[in-house]
Protein backbone atom coordinates (compact mmCIF):
# COMPACT_ATOMS: atom_id res chain seq x y z
CA UNK A 1 0.00 0.00 0.00
CA UNK A 2 1.36 3.42 -1.00
CA UNK A 3 1.56 6.27 1.50
CA UNK A 4 0.48 9.84 0.90
CA UNK A 5 3.49 12.13 0.61
CA UNK A 6 3.68 15.64 2.01
CA UNK A 7 4.69 17.11 -1.35
CA UNK A 8 1.57 15.60 -2.91
CA UNK A 9 -0.59 17.27 -0.28
CA UNK A 10 1.15 20.61 -0.88
CA UNK A 11 0.63 20.30 -4.64
CA UNK A 12 -3.03 19.35 -4.13
CA UNK A 13 -3.66 22.50 -2.05
CA UNK A 14 -1.78 24.71 -4.53
CA UNK A 15 -3.88 23.40 -7.42
CA UNK A 16 -7.10 23.82 -5.49
CA UNK A 17 -6.25 27.40 -4.59
CA UNK A 18 -5.15 28.29 -8.13
CA UNK A 19 -8.25 26.74 -9.68
CA UNK A 20 -6.44 25.12 -12.64
CA UNK A 21 -3.33 23.02 -13.22
CA UNK A 22 -1.87 25.69 -15.54
CA UNK A 23 -2.18 28.49 -12.96
CA UNK A 24 -0.74 26.27 -10.24
CA UNK A 25 2.16 25.40 -12.55
CA UNK A 26 2.95 29.10 -13.00
CA UNK A 27 2.60 29.83 -9.29
CA UNK A 28 4.90 27.12 -7.93
CA UNK A 29 7.28 26.54 -10.83
CA UNK A 30 6.47 22.90 -11.59
CA UNK A 31 5.35 21.66 -15.00
CA UNK A 32 1.73 20.69 -15.53
CA UNK A 33 2.96 17.18 -16.28
CA UNK A 34 4.68 16.96 -12.89
CA UNK A 35 1.57 18.27 -11.13
CA UNK A 36 -0.64 15.79 -12.96
CA UNK A 37 1.64 12.93 -11.99
CA UNK A 38 1.52 13.86 -8.30
CA UNK A 39 -2.29 14.15 -8.33
CA UNK A 40 -2.57 10.86 -10.26
CA UNK A 41 -0.44 9.14 -7.62
CA UNK A 42 -2.50 10.72 -4.85
CA UNK A 43 -5.75 9.59 -6.46
CA UNK A 44 -4.29 6.10 -6.99
CA UNK A 45 -3.37 5.90 -3.29
CA UNK A 46 -6.87 6.99 -2.27
CA UNK A 47 -8.52 4.96 -5.04
CA UNK A 48 -10.78 7.88 -5.88
CA UNK A 49 -10.80 11.23 -7.73
CA UNK A 50 -10.15 14.41 -5.77
CA UNK A 51 -11.06 16.92 -8.51
CA UNK A 52 -13.96 17.27 -10.92
CA UNK A 53 -12.25 18.60 -14.04
CA UNK A 54 -14.14 21.24 -16.05
CA UNK A 55 -12.78 22.87 -19.25
CA UNK A 56 -11.55 25.98 -17.42
CA UNK A 57 -11.84 25.17 -13.74
CA UNK A 58 -11.71 22.51 -11.06
CA UNK A 59 -13.91 21.68 -8.12
CA UNK A 60 -13.41 19.27 -5.26
CA UNK A 61 -15.15 15.95 -5.13
CA UNK A 62 -16.55 14.78 -1.80
CA UNK A 63 -13.29 12.89 -1.29
CA UNK A 64 -11.39 16.04 -2.27
CA UNK A 65 -13.17 18.03 0.42
CA UNK A 66 -12.12 15.46 3.02
CA UNK A 67 -8.58 15.48 1.65
CA UNK A 68 -8.43 19.28 1.89
CA UNK A 69 -9.13 19.12 5.63
CA UNK A 70 -6.61 16.31 6.12
CA UNK A 71 -3.94 18.04 4.00
CA UNK A 72 -4.17 21.32 5.88
CA UNK A 73 -4.00 19.57 9.25
CA UNK A 74 -1.13 17.28 8.26
CA UNK A 75 0.99 20.12 6.89
CA UNK A 76 0.26 22.32 9.89
CA UNK A 77 1.21 19.58 12.32
CA UNK A 78 4.47 18.85 10.49
CA UNK A 79 5.36 22.53 10.32
CA UNK A 80 4.76 23.23 14.00
CA UNK A 81 6.35 20.01 15.20
CA UNK A 82 9.58 21.02 13.45
CA UNK A 83 9.33 24.64 14.60
CA UNK A 84 9.18 23.55 18.24
CA UNK A 85 12.76 22.33 17.86
CA UNK A 86 14.06 25.18 15.72
CA UNK A 87 12.51 28.14 17.50
CA UNK A 88 13.48 27.45 21.11
CA UNK A 89 10.78 29.88 22.20
CA UNK A 90 7.07 30.55 22.08
CA UNK A 91 7.51 32.78 19.05
CA UNK A 92 4.71 32.32 16.52
CA UNK A 93 5.81 32.02 12.92
CA UNK A 94 4.12 31.51 9.57
CA UNK A 95 1.46 33.26 7.51
CA UNK A 96 -1.73 34.75 8.85
CA UNK A 97 -4.18 34.93 5.91
CA UNK A 98 -7.48 36.71 6.43
CA UNK A 99 -10.00 38.14 3.97
CA UNK A 100 -12.95 40.41 4.63
CA UNK A 101 -14.89 43.37 3.25
CA UNK A 102 -13.67 46.94 3.06
CA UNK A 103 -15.68 48.55 5.87
CA UNK A 104 -14.04 46.41 8.57
CA UNK A 105 -10.68 45.17 7.29
CA UNK A 106 -8.63 48.36 7.67
CA UNK A 107 -10.63 50.01 10.43
CA UNK A 108 -11.38 47.11 12.80
CA UNK A 109 -9.48 43.92 11.93
CA UNK A 110 -6.00 45.34 11.36
CA UNK A 111 -5.93 47.26 14.70
CA UNK A 112 -6.94 44.04 16.49
CA UNK A 113 -4.22 41.96 14.85
CA UNK A 114 -1.46 44.59 14.81
CA UNK A 115 -0.22 43.93 18.40
CA UNK A 116 0.07 40.22 17.59
CA UNK A 117 2.14 40.93 14.48
CA UNK A 118 4.41 43.33 16.35
CA UNK A 119 4.95 40.83 19.17
CA UNK A 120 5.82 37.90 16.87
CA UNK A 121 8.39 39.11 14.35
CA UNK A 122 8.24 35.90 12.28
CA UNK A 123 4.49 36.13 11.73
CA UNK A 124 3.54 37.40 8.27
CA UNK A 125 0.21 39.17 7.84
CA UNK A 126 -1.79 38.76 4.62
CA UNK A 127 -5.02 40.81 4.70
CA UNK A 128 -7.17 41.03 1.58
CA UNK A 129 -10.34 42.94 0.74
CA UNK A 130 -13.02 41.27 -1.36
CA UNK A 131 -16.68 41.80 -2.07
CA UNK A 132 -18.99 40.04 0.34
CA UNK A 133 -20.25 37.43 -2.12
CA UNK A 134 -16.69 36.27 -2.89
CA UNK A 135 -15.54 35.50 0.64
CA UNK A 136 -17.03 32.08 1.35
CA UNK A 137 -15.66 30.59 -1.87
CA UNK A 138 -12.18 31.99 -1.12
CA UNK A 139 -12.15 30.07 2.14
CA UNK A 140 -13.43 26.85 0.58
CA UNK A 141 -10.75 26.95 -2.13
CA UNK A 142 -7.97 27.50 0.43
CA UNK A 143 -7.14 31.01 -0.79
CA UNK A 144 -7.34 32.29 2.79
CA UNK A 145 -7.50 30.82 6.31
CA UNK A 146 -10.14 33.11 7.84
CA UNK A 147 -12.97 35.24 6.54
CA UNK A 148 -15.15 37.79 8.27
CA UNK A 149 -18.58 38.37 6.71
CA UNK A 150 -21.84 40.08 7.66
CA UNK A 151 -23.78 36.83 7.22
CA UNK A 152 -23.50 33.19 8.29
CA UNK A 153 -21.93 31.19 5.43
CA UNK A 154 -23.97 28.22 4.22
CA UNK A 155 -21.25 25.57 3.93
CA UNK A 156 -21.38 22.87 6.59
CA UNK A 157 -17.60 22.52 6.27
CA UNK A 158 -17.06 25.77 8.16
CA UNK A 159 -16.90 26.73 11.81
CA UNK A 160 -18.53 30.13 12.37
CA UNK A 161 -18.67 32.53 15.28
CA UNK A 162 -20.28 35.95 15.74
CA UNK A 163 -17.59 38.35 16.97
CA UNK A 164 -19.51 41.61 16.90
CA UNK A 165 -22.13 43.69 15.14
CA UNK A 166 -21.79 46.56 12.71
CA UNK A 167 -24.36 49.38 12.87
CA UNK A 168 -25.29 51.23 9.69
CA UNK A 169 -26.47 54.81 9.16
CA UNK A 170 -28.06 56.71 6.30
CA UNK A 171 -25.70 59.57 5.38
CA UNK A 172 -25.47 62.62 3.13
CA UNK A 173 -23.11 65.55 2.65
CA UNK A 174 -23.05 68.25 5.31
CA UNK A 175 -21.64 70.87 2.94
CA UNK A 176 -23.49 70.10 -0.31
CA UNK A 177 -27.08 69.29 -1.13
CA UNK A 178 -27.26 65.57 -1.86
CA UNK A 179 -29.88 64.15 -4.25
CA UNK A 180 -32.16 61.82 -2.28
CA UNK A 181 -32.74 59.50 -5.22
CA UNK A 182 -29.09 58.54 -5.84
CA UNK A 183 -27.47 55.99 -3.56
CA UNK A 184 -23.85 54.91 -3.64
CA UNK A 185 -22.77 51.29 -3.13
CA UNK A 186 -19.53 49.36 -3.54
CA UNK A 187 -20.77 47.43 -6.59
CA UNK A 188 -23.91 46.11 -8.25
CA UNK A 189 -23.79 43.06 -5.93
CA UNK A 190 -23.58 45.17 -2.77
CA UNK A 191 -26.97 44.82 -1.02
CA UNK A 192 -26.36 47.23 1.87
CA UNK A 193 -28.68 49.95 0.56
CA UNK A 194 -31.42 47.53 -0.44
CA UNK A 195 -31.36 45.71 2.90
CA UNK A 196 -31.34 48.98 4.87
CA UNK A 197 -34.23 50.54 2.92
CA UNK A 198 -36.32 47.38 3.18
CA UNK A 199 -35.71 47.20 6.94
CA UNK A 200 -36.73 50.85 7.36
CA UNK A 201 -39.84 50.41 5.20
CA UNK A 202 -38.56 53.15 2.88
CA UNK A 203 -40.05 52.53 -0.57
CA UNK A 204 -38.60 55.47 -2.45
CA UNK A 205 -37.32 54.92 -6.00
CA UNK A 206 -33.60 55.53 -6.42
CA UNK A 207 -30.69 55.07 -8.78
CA UNK A 208 -27.39 53.47 -7.77
CA UNK A 209 -23.81 54.45 -8.50
CA UNK A 210 -20.73 52.47 -7.51
CA UNK A 211 -17.40 53.50 -6.00
CA UNK A 212 -15.49 50.24 -5.45
CA UNK A 213 -14.98 50.42 -1.68
CA UNK A 214 -16.37 52.16 1.40
CA UNK A 215 -13.74 54.91 1.39
CA UNK A 216 -14.70 55.83 -2.16
CA UNK A 217 -18.34 55.93 -1.07
CA UNK A 218 -17.51 58.25 1.84
CA UNK A 219 -15.58 60.62 -0.47
CA UNK A 220 -18.47 60.66 -2.94
CA UNK A 221 -21.02 61.43 -0.20
CA UNK A 222 -18.81 64.22 1.17
CA UNK A 223 -18.81 65.77 -2.30
CA UNK A 224 -22.60 65.65 -2.61
CA UNK A 225 -22.75 63.00 -5.33
CA UNK A 226 -25.47 61.08 -3.52
CA UNK A 227 -26.54 59.42 -0.30
CA UNK A 228 -25.34 56.11 1.14
CA UNK A 229 -25.79 53.51 3.83
CA UNK A 230 -22.54 53.37 5.76
CA UNK A 231 -20.97 51.72 8.81
CA UNK A 232 -21.42 54.05 11.76
CA UNK A 233 -17.90 53.63 13.12
CA UNK A 234 -16.44 54.95 9.85
CA UNK A 235 -18.35 58.25 9.73
CA UNK A 236 -19.53 59.24 13.22
CA UNK A 237 -16.58 61.67 13.68
CA UNK A 238 -16.54 62.89 10.09
CA UNK A 239 -17.56 66.56 10.09
CA UNK A 240 -18.21 66.50 6.34
CA UNK A 241 -20.93 63.85 6.75
CA UNK A 242 -24.47 64.29 8.05
CA UNK A 243 -26.19 61.29 9.67
CA UNK A 244 -29.90 61.27 8.82
CA UNK A 245 -32.60 60.14 11.21
CA UNK A 246 -34.27 56.81 10.47
CA UNK A 247 -37.00 54.76 12.11
CA UNK A 248 -34.92 51.87 13.44
CA UNK A 249 -31.33 50.92 14.17
CA UNK A 250 -29.93 48.61 11.52
CA UNK A 251 -27.22 46.15 12.53
CA UNK A 252 -25.52 43.21 10.84
CA UNK A 253 -23.43 40.50 12.52
CA UNK A 254 -19.69 40.18 11.99
CA UNK A 255 -19.07 36.46 11.51
CA UNK A 256 -15.62 34.85 11.75
CA UNK A 257 -15.38 31.62 9.70
CA UNK A 258 -12.73 28.99 8.99
CA UNK A 259 -12.62 25.39 7.80
CA UNK A 260 -13.62 22.87 10.46
CA UNK A 261 -10.84 20.45 11.35
CA UNK A 262 -9.46 18.44 14.28
CA UNK A 263 -6.12 20.23 14.55
CA UNK A 264 -5.42 23.96 14.41
CA UNK A 265 -2.00 25.57 14.43
CA UNK A 266 -0.83 27.85 17.28
CA UNK A 267 -1.17 30.80 14.87
CA UNK A 268 -4.76 29.86 14.09
CA UNK A 269 -5.61 29.46 17.78
CA UNK A 270 -4.06 32.80 18.71
CA UNK A 271 -5.83 34.67 15.90
CA UNK A 272 -9.15 33.09 16.87
CA UNK A 273 -8.55 34.07 20.50
CA UNK A 274 -7.75 37.70 19.59
CA UNK A 275 -10.72 38.15 17.25
CA UNK A 276 -13.13 36.33 19.57
CA UNK A 277 -12.75 39.17 22.07
CA UNK A 278 -15.00 41.14 19.73
CA UNK A 279 -14.44 43.71 17.00
CA UNK A 280 -17.29 46.07 17.73
CA UNK A 281 -20.74 45.96 19.28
Amino acid sequence: MMDIKYDELEVFLHIQEAGTFSKASQNIGLSQSALSQKIARLESTLNTSVFVRHPRSLELTEAGEKLQTFAKQALMMRKYFVSNFSQGSKELKGNLRLASFSSVLRSLIFPKLCPLIKKHKSLRLELQTFEMHELENLLLKNATDFIITDFHPESKRLTTQVIGHEEYELISSRQFESPNDIFIDVSAKDNATESFMTYQGDRRSYERVFMGDVYGIINAVESGVGMAVMSKHLIERNKKIKILKTKKKFKRPLVLSYLSQDYYSPVHNEVTKVLSKGLID
